[in-house]
């Protein structure tokens, strides 16, 4: 076997830690969390998840559409036709006997195994109770070793004999079915739930889509199973569970968390599809403030997401491409992305059954979420350290947030809008898409074509982007585009981990300071020498500065060494390539104008 003098270097690298260095990760280990409750979801779960009513062959042809499509993928789950695919989930048998459906799913071992050899975490749908009808042994089991909360006749249609999810039907009453709930709080009845789950993770799942119910000791329990039983979570579990549950702070330690079973239309103020009364009343504009509402407890729900396009599409099946891309604008820039929908939905709101204007938007939104993930996750990792959400509110102005601290997101939510009001905070703002800058404390009537969401950068941002990969784990930050908006002294903090394990718990993480002061004449651009450090970590990054100035640079020197750069005059951009240089150096940019 050969061996590189690089690759003995890296070895020794990473073996002889330096005291300097060790004082710092003690350092970064001593440091205490403004919020100790909140939990990372692991790093895959930042970039885009799917979810779907499909059986074996089906979940393997969409992901590979999913693909040729050009969309990211970190994830998929099977909703609950995962239990009985072949009558549709009608129910109540197999919900759930421990089985699931072996026919429609004949080799489990295999699909799991291609998720995950495209790089592709795979979860299915679980819920909290066993009905009896067709699950005698399940519940017979669980019955006799007093592992019941307790035993109810259950009316409800849905997986009992009746509609499978929430279209537009009436419930049908029918005489009911006993029904089991399994005590969570009964720490042999977790036990012994667990080991009957266990097989599902050993054939090669990883995480748990969790219905029902969002009571915490449920949820819980299902993050448990994943952190302990997950093929490739190493440790660092994940469950996707409805809202609520939020009666203590203890919530915050099983992320993640969607908004229920929204409807796919514009607003519940004047709707535009009939729905069931029981269906949630809440459509695009309300789902929207279920983020921003400080009012509302959803509010503070640190990785919150949603069903991009709604769920429930009520009395049509009739797909409304506008609603749909204004929905994935919006959903795009929330703390967790999720694409799924009602199996009776033609299009499992998957961009391109839509239209091809709908396929080119999403592409679009959706590969530069994934490029954003530094960005987003140094935001995920401040939630916990600093208290401070992904997602900012800004105080009188529901229908627009800060994503981070540097972007101001103002999604569209009527329906025929091409000019939207929006509101921009104190300080100077520069227009995304025009690169126009505007005074802050001020109202504006700004452009809003149909593919572009109103979004404005903070002039002075500092915002790290990644080379685009389909998915977060194929994708790395060896080579970062930093995106330089010049202002006033400003600062970024590139917070990263190794993204599966808990070592971020004990301070094992590393942190970049990235700073630009202004001086006489320009600008001076320093990124500090990383602070701390985590396994695995690449020694070496190598960055590509992007200047958004309306002013070519006279002159760029590193280390008083002049560098070659491009300016734009079009896009007002400035670029320069640097050096591949060891994080622990000191990196210093004059730039003169």
């Amino acid at each position: 076997m050969r061996i590189s003098l690089y690759n003995v270097f890296f070895f020794i690298l990473l073996i002889n830690v330096s005291v300097a260095e060790s004082q710092t990760l003690n350092k970064l280990s001593q440091r205490k969390a403004a919020d100790t409750n909140i939990i990372l979801p692991p790093a895959w779960a930042f970039g885009l998840l799917y979810g779907g009513y499909t059986n074996q062959q089906q979940t393997i042809n969409r992901i590979e559409e999913i693909k040729k499509h050009h969309y990211p993928v970190d994830a998929y789950w099977i909703d609950s036709w995962f239990w009985s695919y072949a009558d549709k989930g009608i129910g109540p048998h197999k919900y759930i006997d421990f089985i699931a459906d072996t026919t429609s799913y004949p080799n489990r071992t295999g699909m799991w195994q291609y998720m995950q050899q495209n790089g592709i975490k795979g979860g299915f749908w679980i819920w909290d109770c066993i009905l009896e009808k067709g699950n005698e042994n399940a519940f017979n089991d669980f019955k006799s070793k007093g592992f019941f909360s307790g035993i109810y006749t259950n009316k409800n249609s849905w997986h009992n004999n009746g509609t499978s999810t929430a279209m537009f039907q009436e419930k049908n009453e029918h005489p009911g079915t006993q029904c089991g709930n399994i005590d969570f709080d009964n720490p042999a009845a977790v036990n012994y739930f667990k080991q009957k789950m266990k097989p599902f993770f050993s054939e090669g799942a990883d995480f748990i889509k969790l219905d029902r119910t969002s009571k915490i000791s449920t949820c819980k329990a299902m993050f448990a199973m994943s952190q302990e039983f997950g093929k490739e979570t190493k440790g660092r579990g994940f469950v996707l569970s409805h809202t609520g549950g939020q009666e203590t702070e203890e919530y915050k330690r099983y992320p993640t968390k969607w908004t229920d079973d929204t409807r796919s239309d514009w607003t519940i103020e004047k709707p535009l599809v009939e729905f069931n009364t029981w269906v949630p009343h809440v459509s695009l504009k309300e789902n929207i403030a279920l983020y921003t509402d400080t009012g509302k407890p959803t509010s503070k729900i640190p990785f919150l997401a949603n069903d991009l396009g709604g769920f429930d599409m009520g009395e049509t099946v009739k797909p409304d491409e506008e609603l749909y891309i204004r929905w994935l604008q919006f959903s795009m820039f929330n703390p967790i992305t999720e694409v799924f929908s009602q199996p009776e939905n033609p299009t499992s709101n998957l961009a391109w059954l839509y239209s091809q204007r709908a396929d080119s938007i999403f592409r679009f939104y959706a590969q530069w979420r994934m490029q954003l993930f530094p960005y987003i996750y140094s935001f995920a990792h401040r939630s916990r350290i600093e208290a401070k959400p992904v997602m900012g509110l800004i105080p009188g102005h529901l229908y627009q947030f800060m994503f981070g601290d540097e972007l101001l997101a103002a999604p569209v939510y009527e329906k025929g809008i091409l000019i939207q009001k929006i509101f921009l905070p104190e300080g100077k703002w520069i227009n995304y898409w025009t690169e126009e800058l505007m005074e802050g404390n001020v109202e504006y009537i700004v452009s809003a074509p149909l593919n572009q969401m109103p979004l404005f950068v903070k002039k002075g941002a500092i915002i790290p982007l990644r080379h685009y990969a389909s998915s977060i784990e194929k994708g790395n930050n060896d080579i970062l585009s930093l995106h330089v908006y010049p202002g006033d002294n400003s600062k970024f903090n590139l917070l990263e981990d190794d993204g599966l394990s808990n070592d971020y718990l004990k301070g094992i993480y590393a942190s970049t300071i990235i700073e630009l002061k202004k001086n006489t004449n320009g600008y001076v651009l320093r990124v500090n020498p990383v602070e701390g450090r985590y396994k695995g970590m690449n020694p070496y990054r190598k960055w590509e500065l992007m200047i958004h100035s309306d002013k070519r640079p006279v002159r760029i020197s590193l280390y008083h060494q002049h560098l070659k750069f491009r300016y734009d005059k079009t896009k007002k951009i400035t670029v320069i390539a640097l050096p591949k240089k060891l994080k622990t150096q000191l990196v210093e940019i004059k730039i003169i104008f």
